[in-house]
């Protein structure tokens, strides 16, 4: 049995903007986008040529390709089936490939034997039945078994379950040595979700186990500006603070704030180049004037525990004599805000928890690294 242990990082928003609607109804966004310390473990292990029973829920029947999927999450709450993005992210993994490179992994889908026989997507061999990949090798099947250790706070803002899904792609490209690069992973991840390809840049970027497969690879990153749905991913250099965190005790829903925001005016937006400037130097002060979350025009009419989190964190800001870097990442309703000490991130934090007990202190990853293709001289 093979084994790997990814840690699955958080992300903030310290800016996000809607910059228009599509006909799909998707929403074009501009926002910079910072991965933190705040983590789950992703624990994913492959046994070939083995299938084996599980509870309902729990464990996938094998698919053509003879591969089945188990899958455990430490939080009873959250689905351990084919509706977790880390499942989605295990099959999507099995349609592409079929398995280990050099093994069962498929050939380009849908080609015919030399022969003429056709073959399913899996493989099959129509001609006698036996199971094999497009290549024509025998495909050995096996089980790919996941374990989630939460600790990302659910429905957040902080691209939690986006996280866990890349991690499964990177624990997958190790195991089965596929040896695909950061942005042939975000072509796979930006199917499965608009946070994912982020995800997998900044764990390609931060995690001690995966540096070997990407030290130079140049889409490795720990920040950056996306654009579009949010896939669009440019690399940046990484703020360097703390971070205190706090999440209300309740659920968000993003398409309900999305759909939320068509209706409410936006006043004012952010000044993305004037936020990467000040992300290099470090410059609180104008972080504190530029950052904006457009999202809030809505969240935080909708959800008033949000403005009281809100307003409870700028007060201790205030009061700790520190730039009042205040927001809500993502379509929230978790608030986060910067601090340069961890002294006084901590003591917000304390205070924060009397009030949300998912309170948190992180620190941003990759602090005042620039990305790897800033560090080439070329232009992100």
């Amino acid at each position: 049995m093979k084994r790997i242990q990814l840690h699955a990082y958080a992300k903030i928003n310290l800016t996000l903007d809607v910059t228009g609607k599509r006909p799909n109804g998707y929403h074009d966004v501009e926002m910079i986008m910072q991965q933190i310390s705040l983590c789950d473990e992703v624990t994913v292990s492959w046994e070939a040529g083995s299938v084996r029973r599980g509870k309902p829920g729990q464990t996938a029947e094998p698919d053509p390709t003879g591969i089945q999927i188990q899958l455990t999450v430490s939080r009873p709450d959250l689905p351990a089936d084919s509706s977790n993005l880390a499942w989605k992210a295990a099959e999507e993994m099995i349609a592409e490939f079929g398995g280990p490179a050099g093994g069962n992994a498929k050939a380009a889908a849908g080609t015919d034997a030399a022969g003429g026989n056709a073959k399913s997507a899996a493989g099959t061999d129509a001609a006698d039945g036996s199971s094999k990949t497009a290549a024509g090798t025998e495909a050995a099947g096996g089980v790919l078994t996941i374990d989630i250790q939460k600790q990302i706070p659910m429905a957040a803002g902080l691209a939690g379950g986006s996280s866990n899904c890349a991690a499964v792609l990177h624990a997958i490209n190790q195991l089965w040595e596929l040896n695909l690069s950061v942005k042939e992973l975000c072509r796979i991840g930006a199917r499965l979700g608009s946070d994912v390809p982020f995800c997998i840049m900044g764990q390609a970027a931060a995690e001690k186990a995966l540096q070997g497969s990407f030290a130079d690879d140049p889409d490795a990153c720990h920040c950056a500006l996306a654009t579009g749905t949010g896939t669009d991913l440019k690399p940046l250099t990484g703020l360097d603070s703390f971070i205190v965190l706090s999440k209300p005790a309740i659920g968000v829903s993003t398409a309900e704030v999305y759909r939320g925001i068509d209706n409410e005016g936006i006043p004012r937006h952010p000044d993305n180049n004037a936020v990467i400037s000040a992300i290099c130097e470090n410059n609180y002060k104008v972080l504190e004037e530029k950052m904006v979350n457009v999202l809030e025009n809505f969240a935080l009419k909708r959800y008033p525990i949000i403005v009281y989190t809100k307003n409870i964190m700028s007060d201790l800001c205030q009061s700790a004599g520190i730039p009042n870097c205040v927001m809500m990442s993502g379509s929230g309703p978790t608030v986060f805000c910067l601090c340069e000490e961890l002294s006084k991130a901590q003591q917000i934090c304390e205070v924060m928890k009397s009030r949300n007990p998912e309170s948190f202190v992180a620190k941003t990853t990759g602090a005042g690294q620039a990305s790897r293709c800033n560090k080439r001289g070329k232009t992100c």
